[in-house]
């Protein structure tokens, strides 16, 4: 059964991950990606970064659908107070997961609910932390010839084969796939975007 919503909804993101996670739950939707330039600003925190990037590409969709609700959000891997990207290839996955093996790390996700018309925008920033089992070199082998790191932050997939390497999750385990499902929903209720019947 369908969330009941009569308004437009908009995702302002390309990613297969969050258009999963919001069709899981019925959710209705259009894909309008938002074009964004993602770098990294000098001494940005990587909660920072991802509140900034969520509502940047948030805001560019809803500016040209103002009587739309709006979601867009980032994610990011944070180890060492670095932040991994996606890597480019196979050395690349290899050495992020070097970084990551045996340890823990931090996954922020930054999400933005905007409707231009009603004056709405809020931006939360949700936080999970991963522990990694040790990869051995035959396990690290197995995964980057795989082509499931290369389009994921930190070179891995949770809910793919890279569930493997993952010991513990403290946290939203969606928000490690890409969007805290919890708090969104709770958030579009509070707006009454979405009805539970």
């Amino acid at each position: 059964m369908p969330l009941n919503h009569n308004v437009s909804f908009i995702l302002a993101s390309a990613s297969p991950r969050r258009r999963e996670i919001l069709k899981s739950v019925g959710l209705n939707f259009k894909i309008i990606p938002a074009h964004v330039n993602e770098d990294y600003l000098a001494g940005e925190s990587p909660a920072r970064h991802v509140r900034r990037l969520s509502l940047d590409k948030a805001t560019v969709v809803a500016e040209k659908n103002q009587n739309s609700w709006v979601l867009g959000a980032d994610t990011i891997v944070v180890i060492d107070g670095r932040i991994l990207g996606k890597p480019a290839n196979q050395a690349q996955a290899a050495n992020m997961l070097k970084k990551l093996s045996g340890r823990e790390h931090k996954v922020f996700t930054g999400f933005t609910i905007v409707r231009v018309s009603s004056g709405i925008c809020t931006t939360k920033v949700i936080q999970s932390a991963v522990r990694f089992k040790t990869i051995s070199p035959d396990e690290m082998s197995w995964y980057i010839a795989c082509d499931e790191p290369y389009d994921k932050a930190g070179g891995y997939a949770i809910q793919g084969r890279g569930a493997y390497f993952i010991r513990s999750i403290r946290g939203s385990y969606t928000n490690v796939i890409g969007l805290p499902l919890c708090e969104v929903l709770e958030t579009l209720k509070e707006f009454k975007v979405i009805k539970f019947r």
